[in-house]
């Protein structure tokens, strides 16, 4: 048997950069909590202990790394039990956290224990108490209100022109006396002010992208990974990336190479996640002259008047592109541009910029992209039809084995307790010496062996009863709307379109939303008609 320590902390210690400290302090307070409640339990006794800890991550967000490598465990069967300090340290999330408790793990057959809220799924009456739910709702609200707050505070401290990115951005490095002040870093601040020297001298950003790369010169990316930048996320398809038009026109484009600060560029989406999404220009905060400049503001406006005037993109359901960024080259992993003529194109733009990707020069019809997508489509549309049919037929058979398990449940549990009542009379017997002890173990052996199959098969018709058919909703929901799909719109393709991939060979793969959703369906419906 297997119990398994949760630890989380939304934010490490700020002692940690200045201890070296591997973790912060409120996670070892945890584990010493965790460990002493499990050492008082006898019932643990002789248990495997494993520790699964996520520091430095919210309660909200439950794509937490050891979060998800302890549920694969559990839906593996291999952990039996779950402790936490407290029910916010699984997750903060009203909803989620109470679908976990309720449906999920007792479901699975795993025990959950929030050691400071007196919370034991053991207990029936635990499970769904008003008292569990007051605090998963507290900590919930807590955590939304917090994140407002830190909002406000950070958009105050913005106003005020200090710098709050976790990161400097290239030509810059954090000062090392001032963590919200930047400092420019030479080497880097040379090839942005090459970048913008050759814009003012009438050079395409492609060609000084192309130029670049001949040269050799690494990318923002790079140095900073060779300067021991500890980032982790990075918006790169490879690790060994390479200049883009897209690098080159972000650099002129921005104003803290004049020595403006700007915050608020992009936020997350959702309290807790990694996901962000851009905001208006106008919800920018730009504060002048707060650091030293890389860039005077003549040579900032005259590239700004060779430029396009920058416009913010709002998708729209007319938009010439419904695959806007969503057509990838197979193998530099880049999107592909469509041209601007009547019969347009998907090209890849790394066949110009002198890299070591042999990404063809070749164009595919928009026209031909669109007729797949819009067919694969209507193939999805076409399942839902069978699978929701499917599915009712079994959900009734479903119920129908339910109600059968239950009625040989209630008949197997009458005789386990025949059985229990026969091995009390066979222990008066011997009490009273009606037989003898060697008759009593063996009669005892006997009843011990059938109630162990009893168990046993109790324990299997529970499980059956418990089978669920809420599956594949969400697919059939999507997708049931478009059997007469005729033409590809901006809306549809970001309702349910990932990605195309075009390869060198001619061959395109085709990701649509809930792919996998589709493929589980097909497999349970499998399954359980194999079974039956």
């Amino acid at each position: 048997m297997r119990v398994a320590m949760y630890l989380r902390l939304s934010s490490e210690d700020g002692d940690l950069k200045d201890t070296g400290k591997a973790e912060s302090e409120s996670i070892s307070n945890q584990r010493g909590l965790l460990q002493s409640f499990i050492s008082s339990r006898s019932e643990f006794s002789g248990w495997e202990i494993s520790e699964f800890c996520d520091d430095g991550w919210s309660g909200k967000n439950f794509e937490r790394p050891d979060f998800l490598r302890m549920m694969e465990q559990v839906k593996q069967g291999q952990i039996h039990c779950i402790v936490v300090k407290d029910l916010s340290r699984f997750g903060r999330d009203y909803l989620v956290v109470g679908n976990y408790i309720s449906r999920v793990f007792p479901f699975l057959g795993v025990r959950f224990i929030a050691v400071n809220d007196g919370f034991d799924s053991s207990r029936p009456q635990d499970i769904d108490s008003l008292d569990t739910s007051f605090k998963t709702l507290i900590y919930d609200l807590y955590s939304r209100e917090l994140s407002g707050k830190v909002k406000n505070a950070k958009r105050m401290r913005a106003e005020k022109g200090l710098f709050l990115s976790p990161f400097a951005p290239y030509g810059y490095v954090k000062d090392p006396e001032d963590k919200n002040r930047l400092i420019i870093d030479k080497e880097a601040a040379e090839v942005v002010r090459k970048i913008f020297a050759l814009t003012i001298d009438g050079v395409r950003p492609t060609e000084i992208a192309a130029m670049l790369n001949r040269e050799g010169v690494p990318t923002p990316m790079l140095h900073k990974r060779a300067a021991g930048c500890s980032r982790d996320r990075w918006p790169s398809i490879h690790e060994e990336n390479f200049w883009t038009q897209g690098n080159i026109f972000k650099i002129l484009r921005d104003e803290r190479y004049i020595g403006k600060c700007v915050y608020g560029k992009r936020e997350r989406d959702m309290v807790g996640n990694w996901h962000t999404v851009k905001r208006s220009k106008a919800d920018w905060i730009v504060v002048d002259e707060t650091h030293e400049g890389i860039i005077s503001k003549d040579d900032f406006q005259k590239v700004a008047s060779r430029m396009k005037e920058y416009k913010e993109f709002i998708p729209s359901v007319s938009e010439r592109n419904p695959l806007r960024r969503k057509v990838i080259c197979g193998t530099c992993g880049y999107a592909m541009v469509l041209s601007n003529t009547k019969n347009a194109k998907y090209h890849c733009r790394t066949s110009h910029l002198e890299t070591d990707f042999d990404c063809t020069s070749e164009g595919i019809l928009q026209a031909d992209i669109h007729e797949m997508v819009v067919t694969l489509i209507r193939t999805y549309a076409a399942y839902t039809v069978s699978l929701e049919h499917l599915l009712l037929l079994q959900k009734e058979r479903i119920q129908a084995e339910k109600k059968q398990a239950r009625r040989e449940l209630a008949v197997l549990q009458s005789r386990k307790n025949q059985f229990e009542k026969s091995l009390q009379d066979l222990y008066e017997k011997l009490i009273d010496g009606t037989i003898d002890k060697n008759t009593y173990l063996s009669q005892k052996a006997s009843n011990q062996t059938q109630m162990q199959e009893l168990n046993e098969k109790m324990e299997r018709l529970e499980k059956s009863s418990q089978t669920t058919t809420e599956q594949g909703g969400a697919f059939i929901e999507k997708y049931k709307e478009y059997s007469e799909l005729e033409t590809l719109t901006s809306d549809i393709a970001n309702d349910v379109v990932k990605r195309v991939t075009v390869y060198k060979d001619g061959g395109i793969e085709i990701e649509l939303a809930l792919r996998d959703e589709l493929e589980k369906l097909l497999t349970c419906l499998e399954t359980v008609d194999t079974a039956s």
